[in-house]
Order: C-alpha cells, then sequence, then structure tokens
C-alpha cells in the first residue's frame, strides 16, 4: 500500500464520512419504510412511502398512487450525498454540497407533509418513526459540515505554520 492510498483510505474514515454516510442511510431507508399510514373514511388504509401511496391487503401490498416526483427527488438527495462523501480531498466544495443537502432536505420534509396533509377523505394520519429521518439526516449533515470546516482551519493554521 502506498502512503497515497493510505492517505485516502484515511481521509475515507474521518468523522464527517461516517456522518455522512449514516445520513445516506436514512435516506435510503425512507424509499422502503412507511413514514405515515391514512385511514379514509370508508376504513381503507393507505401506506405512505417516498414512492407513492400503498394499499395493504391481508396478504399483500399494492402500490396504488406512484410519487415520481418524490421519488426523484430522493434520488437527487442521496446521489449529490454520495458525491460528498467523495469530494473529501476538496473540503470547500464539500463544505457546499452539505450545504446544498441541508436545503434539499429541508425541501422534501416540506413535500412529505404537504403530500400526506393534502390527500382528501382521510380520516387519521398516523405517523412513523422514519418521518424523523429527514431531520436526522439534515442534522448529521450539519455535524459533517462542522467537521470538515473543522479540518479545513486545522490545515490553514498547519500551512501559515510553515
Amino acid at each position: 500500500m502506498t502512503i497515497e492510498d493510505k492517505a485516502s483510505l484515511d481521509m475515507i474514515q474521518r468523522i464527517q464520512s461516517i456522518f455522512l454516510f449514516a445520513a445516506f442511510c436514512f435516506m435510503v431507508s425512507l424509499f422502503f419504510a412507511t413514514t405515515a399510514s391514512l385511514v379514509t373514511l370508508d376504513g381503507e388504509i393507505y401506506d405512505f412511502r417516498l414512492t407513492g401511496f400503498y394499499q395493504t391487503y391481508q396478504d399483500a401490498t399494492e402500490r396504488v398512487i406512484r410519487q415520481v416526483s418524490l421519488t426523484l427527488y430522493g434520488c437527487l438527495i442521496c446521489g449529490l450525498n454520495v458525491i460528498t462523501i467523495f469530494m473529501y480531498k476538496r473540503r470547500v466544495l464539500q463544505m457546499r454540497l452539505c450545504i446544498y443537502n441541508i436545503i434539499l432536505i429541508v425541501g422534501i420534509m416540506g413535500l412529505l407533509m404537504f403530500i400526506i396533509h393534502n390527500v382528501k377523505r382521510v380520516d387519521t394520519v398516523v405517523y412513523h418513526l422514519p418521518v424523523v429521518f429527514p431531520a436526522a439526516s439534515a442534522i448529521l449533515h450539519y455535524l459533517a459540515y462542522r467537521s470538515i470546516r473543522r479540518d479545513d482551519l486545522m490545515v490553514q493554521a498547519l500551512s501559515r505554520l510553515r
């Protein structure tokens, strides 16, 4: 293993990479986890995920409404997150991408709430734990931003000492 390979491996193992990977896991889990369950006035139960509305029967689950825009928005956030993880050599760009991702995550949280609350003929909305995953992802992005900034300030201080 060369010194350059070891340096690359050390940079990926930094704490900000762990924060960004955890945020990525939270966002990917939104594609598969039920965010909210909606009970209609007729007594039908619909599960809401990032990919759309699903109706659950006794033994099967069927997608009733597809949310393409929300799915693409989630893919954009996940893709930007992966790019941010591997931009460890360009700390300033990595910090900017963290901020952009936080803004996108706040947007997807608002879009999730808007879609859930604008469904007609809903009697009850039951939120599940994954509804807080975007907020946790935004917090992890902020923590990654702070760690990247601290590293950048340390590198600048060391270069001034030379």
